[in-house]
Order: C-alpha cells, then sequence, then structure tokens
C-alpha cells in the first residue's frame, strides 16, 4: 500500500523522533513512498544562517501551481538496473529518476537525470555521493570523492569531482499561510564535479537546502542552486519547493494553538458547522479548512463582531473526509480537526 506522509502518518511515528535526528528509518526511502512538491518563487531567496536557534523565514514566498509527484520505485521498474546496480530505491518524478541506497550509517545518491536551464545530462556513480550520515544532527559532516559516467547532447563522457553533506542549522521554519514549525533541521549538501564530454571538458556546481520538520518524512522546504558550464555554455538555475502536506505537518505543531474558547460544531458534520470564539478586541479574523492532503479548499474572511462570535458555514460541496478548520483571530490561530460525513 502506497505511503502518503500525511499529519496522520506523522503524528504515529512522532512520539519516536528526535527532533532533530535524521536516521534510516525516518528518513531514507522506501519502495511506495509518495509525496508531492509544488514550486515557489525565487526572487530574494536566502537559505538563512548556520548553527543553533535560527529563524528560517521563508514565509512571504509565492508558492505556485505547479504540482509534482513524486514515487518511491525500483530501480528494476525504470529500465536501470545495470546501470545502477548499487542503487536500492528511485525516487520518480515524471520521467526523470533519482538513485539511493542506504543502511543505518548511510544514504549514498547513485545518480539520475538531471536538469539545469535547458541542459539535460544523466549522471551515473561509480562511488556514490553521501546525502546522509546517520544519525544526522546540527553539525554532523561528512564528504566524499566521487567519479562516474555522464550522458547529454553533448555526448557521453566521465566525471570526478567532491560532494559532501551537512547539519548546517536548526531552528524555527516559516511558510506562507502563517505555518511555522519548530525543531526543524537544515540539511545542505554540495557537489563539485569536473566532467568531460566529446566537445570538450565543464563543471557542474550545486549548493542544496532541505529544512526537515520531525514530522514529516521529506524535507518541508527546499533550496537548490545549480550552476552548468560546458561547450554548450554556462547556466545557473535556482529552483524553491515546499512539500505540499506542509499545512497538515503544521497543523499539529502547538504553537499554532493559540487561541483559547474556540468551538466547532457538530462534529462530525453533514451540511454545517458553527465556529464559535471570542474576539474580545474585534479583530480582523478569518477561516481555513484544509483536507488531509494539504490543499487549501475554501478560505474566507468573517465579519468582525466585539466579543463573542458564532460563524455558521455551509459544508456544501465538501466530500466525506477529515478537514482541518484553522482559525485565525488577528496574530493567534487554533487549528480543529472535524469529520464531514
Amino acid at each position: 500500500m502506497k505511503k502518503i506522509y500525511s499529519i496522520i502518518a506523522a503524528v504515529v511515528c512522532a512520539a519516536g523522533l528526535n527532533a532533530q535526528t535524521l536516521t534510516q528509518a525516518n528518513n531514507a526511502p522506501i519502495v511506495s513512498d509518495v509525496y508531492q512538491t509544488v514550486d515557489c518563487t525565487t526572487v530574494g531567496i536566502n537559505p538563512g544562517g548556520n548553527g543553533p536557534a535560527q529563524l528560517y523565514n521563508f514565509s512571504t514566498l509565492t508558492v505556485l501551481t505547479n504540482t509534482s509527484t513524486n514515487t518511491g520505485v525500483t530501480v528494476a521498474s525504470t529500465g536501470s538496473a545495470s546501470t545502477y546496480p548499487s542503487a536500492g530505491v528511485s525516487i520518480q518524478t515524471g520521467t526523470s529518476n533519482a538513485f539511493y541506497s542506504s543502511t543505518a550509517s548511510s544514504l549514498l545518491y547513485w545518480g539520475g537525470n538531471i536538469k539545469v536551464g535547458g541542459q539535460n545530462v544523466t549522471m551515473a556513480y561509480t562511488s556514490a555521493a553521501p546525502f546522509a550520515a546517520y544519525p544526522m544532527t546540527l553539525g554532523t559532516t561528512t564528504s566524499s570523492n566521487v567519479a562516474g559516467t555522464n550522458t547529454s547532447v553533448a555526448g557521453a563522457g566521465t566525471f570526478t569531482g567532491v560532494c559532501g553533506v551537512t547539519g548546517a542549522g536548526t531552528g524555527t521554519l516559516m511558510l506562507p499561510g502563517g505555518y511555522n514549525f519548530s525543531n526543524v533541521i537544515k540539511i545542505a549538501t554540495t557537489a563539485a564535479l569536473s566532467f568531460t564530454t566529446p566537445f570538450g571538458p565543464g563543471t557542474y556546481s550545486k549548493n542544496n537546502y532541505d529544512y526537515y520538520s520531525p514530522l514529516s518524512k521529506y524535507p518541508l522546504f527546499s533550496i537548490s542552486n545549480e550552476t552548468i558550464t560546458s561547450a554548450l555554455g554556462s547556466t545557473t538555475e535556482t529552483v524553491t519547493l515546499i512539500n505540499n502536506n506542509y499545512k497538515t505537518v503544521g497543523i499539529s505543531e502547538a504553537a499554532n494553538q493559540t487561541l483559547s474558547n474556540v468551538s466547532v460544531y457538530p462534529n462530525p458534520a453533514k451540511d454545517n458547522i458553527n465556529i464559535n470564539f471570542n474576539n474580545e478586541n474585534a479583530e480582523n479574523a478569518s477561516y481555513e479548512i484544509v483536507n488531509v492532503l494539504g490543499q487549501t479548499v475554501r478560505t474566507q474572511n468573517i465579519p468582525v463582531v466585539k466579543g463573542e462570535t458564532l460563524y455558521n458555514l455551509s459544508l456544501n460541496g465538501f466530500e466525506s473526509g477529515v478537514y482541518f478548520v484553522k482559525l485565525s483571530v488577528g496574530n493567534k490561530s487554533s487549528i480543529t480537526k472535524i469529520t464531514v460525513q
């Protein structure tokens, strides 16, 4: 059965996780994993500082609409088992694959398809790149000399270089919509490669930053900076991706539960629900309803009434299932799980 890493699965395993430690059990990809990412704007992006007690504020980024589904599949199913004999799993995104193997002490990257600007390259490592050194905590670092073959429109060649990974920082991650995550760890991976092609040599460099919450197997947010220089020219590209499930993961963060005396009823509900709360300072109020995939299905302002407020909303058009109602009053919020029948 495929595993979609929603808040339901995350809450079940959270009790066994160290908030700032990645292990094979809670981090290494396996066959049947499924998660989605969505592109974000990259203007003014900054990965933030290193060390403890950092604030990684990406709350003003715009989340775009192009969604990618990432699926853990067997290496044999990709048709590339002979090219990646040491890999145990591939994360497949569209027609692209990234190949990995893991043990209790490491996660290794064996290559796959990369695209920087208009240049498509297939990398096959004979000496793998480190992607994690378990247990991965703040300050954990490792690097390795790597080598392999590359294939592109320029033809086939070879590459050598150095790749590394570091537990670079810990702290609080802020994402759009007021979703904040404590105890995150920022993992920095680097690559500096030199390669050959029939048309001459080239270089490839990468600086990647992934931000992990203890409640999510895959990173909630990622920044990738890549540069490739070859006979075809030089191209630099920055990509930012947000985990499509970040809203439901954020629902379990205790820091969001700052409004008291909020009730949402009936629950289970069928045709409508009531939101009852006290707006003692007559502040702006709104609600957002999120499904278990992290998708916002409705958001709306609530008329400002000083004091006790009772707001009724229709559930017309809602499919049966579990939803989360996020009530925001001023700079405070509260989240309630409801079931629609």
